[in-house]
């Protein structure tokens, strides 16, 4: 795979943002390169493009309708005189090749620009015949008020079997016994690359054939010109059209509601809905077409992929497990939700609605505008009756299983409260306010439980004990069944100055957790009893 091939695939993978970023991408190329795929002059060169902003000004360029050799050139140039460097060559196909990367610039072009770099190696023999790229560049929860308890965490493990519990914190079983603790809440072208070579010399051409094609030229555009001057002069054909300014340029995608909606089908019933207008824009790489609608509370895009392997790198760069996200990850189709206030009342980032069809090989996502809450986007979304539907308890089969075990009940899906949660709920345990959470990783499942042990240590180790899989039913725990999780027990202040008492569990293999809060009373051991009774 050639360089230009290589980024192509870069940035497909990456998203086509990291070319504006030059750290980011002088890192990226240190990961993603082979040692021999280009000289450290050539990445030098590269990076210095996007650094100095040359590959910024050819993109607008470009986007504003400049021909690519025009906009290569010019940013090339300037490259070269930012640098101060007379290889203007080299700074020209520096920018093709980056230009190549961003869906811009043909394979052809690249090559041609190839040749004029001065420092680089020969190529080997050709390779497969290059594909060119597809243009364009690529690519709230229910929180409790002040008198009621705050919110715990969530993670995302593997299913596990059912496990039960201890009978407690029993003198002389291991971990039972109070322990110091403290509480709180808390699609590149095939051929291999071989370098940059020059031309041939071209030979000499003969003179006089070219003044002999010149004259009849000449004579051609001479009667050319007398029989448009006679055409013109019949006014007989002066309300004919004018058929030579017919163009066969195709127009764009018809962007009708109608339209739009029948082309959306995978998506939603009636994708349009509330919708002030929708315009097409241009697609970026790995994409066949690009909508963007506006409404009252913000911006809807919806996008055709090329590819059911580029609607999923597009889901791959949405989907994250940031503080204040709502995640439902399926083969058939994706639901992404994005509250910025979770993490930051006062933040001003935008909130965020993205679902994706792999049957339609399609994606739409909306975006709020200014001073726009999550909650007030979430309507636009409820209008036009979409495909997906937002998961409304705990999904994941091991946190479901966690919470039949400890009796866990009427859940509600909320946005994630800790970074690195896969999911979380708002639930009841015997009337008590219980939530319920997953982690991606076991080690930050670790921290979590590490600050409850400290919350615990704090209050005087209210409970410190463990449970495990009792799976002869024997009411002991035999050496082939190990700890299964921790038990901490606290007391957490509200601001109000009233006390709750809060029991925390956790499931190591399941990476979950839950946090059961009494009704004020400051008293975890009680909410240890009706765990445990």
């Amino acid at each position: 795979m050639e360089l230009h091939e290589s980024l192509y695939a870069l940035g497909r993978s990456q998203g086509r943002e990291l070319f504006n970023d030059a750290d980011s991408f002088r890192g990226a190329l240190d990961d993603y390169l082979d040692e021999d795929s280009a000289s450290t002059g050539d990445i030098n060169l590269l990076v210095d493009a996007v650094r100095l902003g040359a590959y910024q000004a050819m993109m607008s360029m470009l986007e504003s309708g400049a021909d690519a050799d025009r906009a290569v050139s010019e940013a090339g140039s300037r490259l070269a005189r930012d640098r101060g460097s007379a290889d203007v060559g080299g700074a020209k196909w520096a920018l093709a090749v980056l230009g190549y990367a961003s869906g811009k610039v043909s394979d052809a072009q690249v090559r041609r620009y190839r040749t004029q770099h001065a420092s680089a190696p020969l190529p080997p023999p050709a390779g497969p015949p290059t594909v060119f790229p597809p243009t364009g560049t690529p690519a709230s929860s229910p929180t409790p008020p002040i008198s009621s308890p705050p919110h715990p965490i969530a993670s995302q493990p593997p299913p596990t079997s059912p496990v039960w519990p201890s009978s407690g914190p029993t003198p002389g079983v291991p971990g039972s016994a109070p322990a110091p603790i403290a509480g709180g809440s808390y699609a590149a072208p095939p051929p291999s690359y071989g370098g940059y070579g020059h031309t041939a010399p071209k030979k000499k051409r003969k003179v006089w054939p070219y003044i002999l094609i010149g004259a009849v030229v000449l004579a051609l555009v001479l009667g050319g010109g007398i029989f448009a001057l006679t055409q013109l002069g019949d006014g007989d054909d002066t309300d004919e059209p004018d058929k030579a300014k017919t163009s066969d340029t195709p127009e764009g995608p018809d962007v009708s509601f109608e339209a739009i909606n029948e082309r959306y089908t995978s998506l939603a019933a009636m994708v349009t809905s509330g919708m002030d207008e929708c315009v097409a824009a241009d697609p970026q790489s790995g994409q066949d077409e690009r909508i963007e609608c506006t409404f009252p509370n913000g911006k809807l895009v919806l996008t055709t992929y090329t590819s059911i392997a580029e609607l999923k790198a597009a889901r791959q760069r949405r989907l994250n497990y940031a503080e204040g996200t709502i995640v439902s990850d399926v083969e058939s189709g994706a639901y992404y939700r994005f509250d910025p206030t979770t993490a930051d009342e006062e933040s001003a980032a935008p909130p965020i609605l993205y679902w994706d069809s792999q049957a339609g090989v399609q994606s739409a996502e909306l975006t709020g505008s200014a001073g726009v809450t999550a909650d007030q986007l979430d309507p636009a979304f409820q209008a036009v009756s979409a495909t997906v539907t937002p998961p409304d308890g705990a999904t994941d089969i091991a946190v479901t299983d966690f919470n039949e075990l400890f009796g866990i009940t009427n859940c509600n899906r909320i946005p994630t409260e800790v970074d690195g949660e896969t999911e979380e709920s708002e639930c009841r345990r015997s009337g008590r306010r219980t939530w319920v959470g997953k982690f991606a990783k076991v080690n930050d499942l670790r921290r979590y439980r590490a600050n409850a042990k400290t919350l615990t240590e704090q209050d005087e180790d209210l409970v410190v004990d463990y449970w495990y899989n009792d799976d002869n039913g024997n009411g002991e725990q035999d050496e082939d069944e190990p700890e299964q999780g921790k038990i901490y027990g606290y007391i957490e202040e509200q601001d109000g100055g009233e006390n709750y008492g809060v029991l925390y569990i956790d499931d190591l293999d399941c990476r979950c957790y839950l946090q059961m809060y009494d009704k004020g009373q400051g008293d975890p051991v009680k909410l240890y009893n009706v765990i445990f009774p």
